[in-house]
């Protein structure tokens, strides 16, 4: 066995040519009479300006290697359903090959090639994974990953005639080739819609199709009873493509979708109109051809997306507990005196600010403008509870992160809530969803830190009964202090780094993380309105909001941070 090669750059350089800007000044002139008219959204359809990357074809004579490596670079253009990737391939390997089978994204620095004659390993180092349906795993392991491609001579030529299914791409072009999608699907009762990320090659012209054909395969597997489709079971594409028209997707079901009422037709329609996003300004929907006149869903029937929260801090200081305005206080009518006399350390408040879910010294309570506060749980060392959509307090013990518990907003009926957050010894955060259909836990692992996020599984009268099997987001290694979320598809973690300092990594559920610096002391984070996404409050209380690019303090002397759950 001879060694080759072996630390290999990238073969292929990427065509990425000047952008011409085409000036149309010409005849043209802006009017200056008639009526103001409002332009509609522009679809970015099968964009012409297509800058992904062009590989070359194999070469005559090219040598095992140079195969082996071509065919990896041509994998990074889905262009024609891989076309040129396909030609390093014989003809018997072109036809079964199936790239969509997962994306492996490396740091592309680190490739190698190994000859062991017709026999050729490459070893990559991971940083992310993308599944067969389009979900984004990040990879916490930085072991190197081998994969191994067969050779043979056809027609006089070097070709790969067993190579593993899916594609192999450095993270600098999986950027720029894929993109995030996201799919909607509806919360019990269709009152809010529900993100599920998923990455798909970008520009090509299957893409609509990708997106309308992954909506109709259901939610992704942790998601998968904790959300709800419009879509009759066993409702397919009637048609293998969705061609778009004047920004009009025409999309074609399967007799299936004929079992639907009036009122589900306009929800199928809603949701894949918002899960196209900018893939089509509307949907024409047919059933085996027959065109089907729905009309648009009406303002007042359509379900939020996306539930915002008030864009002032709810804070407990001294006596009061509302809305800061400035340096005031204001109080909640029926609400501020019974939440601040429990002298509370956490706060979850609902989006009709009429509940709040409250960890005192004496446990957690259930604290309603009507009534007085009740003791849902009274367990030792409890974390900061939650609140869902339908007023059920989760609480849970540090120590013990799947021992979850939910009670009525009343206080009865408190129950355990079965969950599993693999390798967890200990939880520092959980949060329900502004929609109430997921939850996230900030957990502690042998190997540091986690955060996961799980689907709610509900029994009888909206009861939450069990967690899906979660999915991990994101690994940290120390520091960690808080996660929070901070929109429908993002949570926010906050941890110490040195010293004092901070960070804050923003993580997208089932897409990519961003990090930036936070305030010195940190240690409660919550989602907020404006200017940021959040807020942060300090160890010696005092109530920090981001400023260009540093942190400005808001207040101090406060007790606790709420967590808003929307407004109303």
């Amino acid at each position: 066995m001879s060694r080759r090669g072996m630390r290999g750059g990238r073969s292929l350089v990427a065509a990425l040519g000047a952008l011409v800007l085409v000036a149309l000044a010409a005849c043209a002139s802006i009017p200056d009479s008639g009526p103001v008219r409002q332009g509609g959204p522009v679809a970015q359809v099968n964009d012409p300006l297509d800058l992904d990357f062009n590989p070359s074809p194999p070469e005559t004579g090219a040598s095992p290697q140079r195969i082996v490596q071509g065919f990896i670079d041509a994998a990074s253009s889905p262009k024609n359903n891989f076309q040129i990737a396909r030609e390093y391939l014989t003809h018997s390997m072109a036809a079964s090959w199936n790239p969509d089978e997962s994306v492996t994204v490396d740091d592309g620095r680190n490739r190698s090639y190994e000859d062991q004659g017709s026999l050729w390993r490459v070893e990559v180092t991971p940083v992310a994974n993308v599944d067969a349906i389009g979900t984004y795993h990040p990879v916490a392991s930085s072991a190197p990953v081998g994969l191994n491609y067969q050779l043979l001579k056809e027609n006089g030529e070097w070709r790969i005639s067993v190579a593993p299914d899916g594609v192999v791409i450095d993270e600098p072009t999986f950027r720029a080739v894929y993109a995030q999608q996201t799919l909607y699907f509806y919360s019990s009762g269709y009152t809010y819609l529900v993100p599920d990320a998923r990455w798909f090659p970008a520009r090509v012209a299957s893409a609509a199709t990708r997106v309308a054909s992954s909506l109709l395969a259901g939610p992704a597997p942790w998601l998968s009873g904790a959300v709800s489709t419009s879509f009759p079971k066993g409702t397919q594409l009637a048609v293998p493509s969705v061609t778009t028209v004047g920004g009009v997707a025409r999309v074609d079901l399967s007799s299936e979708a004929g079992q639907a009422d009036p009122a589900q037709l306009q929800r199928m329609q809603y949701q894949l109109e918002q899960s196209l996003g900018t893939l089509a300004q509307s949907v024409q929907l047919s059933i085996e051809g027959n065109v089907q006149q729905v009309p648009s869903l009406s303002a007042a029937a359509a379900p939020v997306r996306n539930p915002s929260v008030d864009a002032h801090a709810y804070v407990v200081h001294g006596d009061a507990f509302g809305p800061l305005n400035g340096d005031t206080v204001t109080g909640l009518s029926g609400l501020s005196e019974k939440v601040a006399a429990l002298r509370p350390t956490a706060v979850t408040l609902s989006a009709s600010h009429d509940q709040a879910a409250v960890l005192s010294a004496t446990g957690v309570f259930s604290v309603r403008k009507t009534g007085d506060p009740v003791r849902v749980d009274a367990r030792p060392g409890l974390i900061g509870p939650s609140l869902d959509t339908d007023g059920w307090v989760w609480s849970v013990p540090g120590s013990s992160p799947n021992a979850i518990q939910a009670a009525a907003p009343n206080g009865g009926d408190a129950h355990a809530v079965a969950a599993s957050w693999p390798n967890a010894s200990s939880i520092l955060s959980l949060a329900v969803s502004r929609d109430g259909t997921r939850i996230a836990a900030l957990v502690r692992t042998p190997t540091g830190y986690s955060l996961m996020a799980a689907g709610i599984l509900r029994g009888n009268g909206g009861s939450p009964a069990s967690l899906t099997v979660p999915v991990e987001l994101a690994a940290f290694v120390d520091g960690v202090q808080s996660a929070a979320w901070t929109s429908d598809l993002t949570i926010a973690v906050l941890s110490t780094t040195t010293g004092q300092a901070t960070s804050i990594a923003q993580q997208t559920v089932g897409g990519e993380q961003t990090t930036t610096s936070g305030p010195a002391s940190g240690r409660t984070i919550v989602g907020a309105a404006g200017l940021a996404p959040y807020v942060v409050l300090s160890a010696d209380g005092t109530l920090l909001a981001p400023t260009g690019n540093g942190w400005q303090a808001q207040l101090d002397k406060v007790g606790a941070l709420a967590v808003q759950q929307g407004q109303p």
